[in-house]
């Protein structure tokens, strides 16, 4: 019997549905996954690299592409998947979830899993107030809730605080791209900055603490957030019995512009059955599979006909049909090699920026030159590196 070997991360909306589907391949074509689950901030310790000499198939995130194009420690999909396969794919995939993981002309992964920021409600504490639909409203109705002792949550840990300015950013007309001299321009900085300080100063006071599945245990356990405007998103936080309360889920405010996450199954380059992984991957990436098995285990699909299947959306009180125009109009972070450790400095920079009340303008002087430190290095070594 064949055996691969997997590594991802312990996220239960990821490796459940990868356990269940595994199970069924087996059964299917007789070839076994066995898949090795690690805490996510290992896969920020451990170089992608050196990862990708332990398995045959990791569960990557699209900024590390730029890591897969200059090492070549991933296998290209495209001389492994016919080119039929691969647009079928591409066609069924959620938003631009397919092409994040595209970079430098050759496809490194496939798209699993869909995410991004977007907005959640518990509706028997919103008492009929209506959804924000845009961040004014989010505001008033922050003054509303306030009289009511009742508050607006956020996530705004280190990570969440770098992908809440990233948001913030793209919506105010100055994304990140890998071709910026500036990480952002710098009147968009500064507006970014002093409306992070808003959420913080109107917002729970918790809300510095918390990563998104902290925010949503909290919202879905307790009585006193009956709305988040901008968070990462997990489905099986609107299905029956996951928590005490269920969840609603809602395009983020404006909708257009929040950051992308997710998932992708790539192929290390060291595996001995690259035939074999490729296979397996664009099964599991299916329509069939992702809009049976994997959205059944409560999976988050990337594939487009299981976000707009009526039984998906039956059993996540309409999570996917609520939430996909903002998937569709996600923001694709830069994946330059570099981008990375970047991300984990701007995150750590702005939460010690909002815990502490630094100087802006200061702070975005800081984010500027560390960006064009970041980009500039990887910049000079493609070009040594280029024959």
């Amino acid at each position: 019997m064949i055996i691969l070997n997997g590594i991802t991360w312990d996220q239960s909306s990821i490796y459940g549905p990868l356990a269940a589907a595994s199970k069924l391949y087996e059964e299917q074509f007789g070839i076994r996954v066995e898949w090795e689950k690690r805490p996510l901030s290992s896969f920020k310790d451990q170089s992608l690299p050196d990862l990708a000499t332990k398995a045959d198939l990791l569960i990557i995130q699209h900024p590390q592409t730029g890591v897969a194009g200059e090492t070549n420690c991933l296998l290209n999909l495209d001389e492994l998947l016919p080119y039929e396969q691969l647009q079928e794919l591409e066609h069924q995939s959620a938003g631009p979830v397919f092409l994040s993981y595209y970079y430098q002309q050759k496809q490194w992964a496939l798209p699993l899993d869909a995410t991004m920021q977007c907005a959640a409600s518990r509706p028997d504490l919103l008492d009929g107030h209506p959804v924000p639909t845009n961040w004014d409203e989010v505001f008033e109705l922050a003054e509303i809730l306030k009289q009511q002792h009742l508050n607006i949550g956020m996530a705004l840990s280190a990570t969440d605080c770098m992908y809440t300015f990233l948001s913030l950013a793209v919506h105010l007309g100055s994304a990140p791209r890998e071709n910026n001299t500036l990480l952002v321009t710098k009147e968009v900085g500064m507006l970014v900055l002093e409306g992070m300080r808003k959420l913080r100063d109107n917002f729970h006071p918790k809300c510095l603490d918390w990563t998104p599945i902290e925010l949503y245990d909290h919202m879905a356990t307790e009585d006193d957030i009956p709305y988040s405007p901008l968070a990462f998103c997990y489905n099986n936080y609107s299905r029956d019995g996951f928590r005490k309360n269920r969840l609603r889920f809602h395009n983020a405010p404006d909708v257009k512009d929040v950051v992308l996450g997710g998932a992708g199954i790539a192929v290390s380059a060291t595996t001995s059955a690259p035939a074999e992984a490729a296979k397996y991957a664009a099964w599991l990436c299916s329509a069939a599979v992702q809009n049976d098995v994997y959205v059944n285990a409560q999976g988050q699909p990337a594939n487009i006909i299981a976000w707009k299947d009526p039984a998906a959306n039956a059993m996540t009180d309409n999570f996917f049909s609520n939430t996909i125009d903002t998937l569709t109009y996600a923001y694709v972070r830069p994946r330059y090699n570099g981008w990375a450790a970047f991300e984990q400095y701007l995150g750590e920079t702005l939460h010690t920026f909002l815990k502490h009340n630094s100087n802006a303008a200061e702070v975005l002087e800081q984010i500027q030159e560390a960006y064009h430190f970041s980009y500039a290095y990887n910049k000079k070594s493609n070009q040594q590196n280029t024959p």
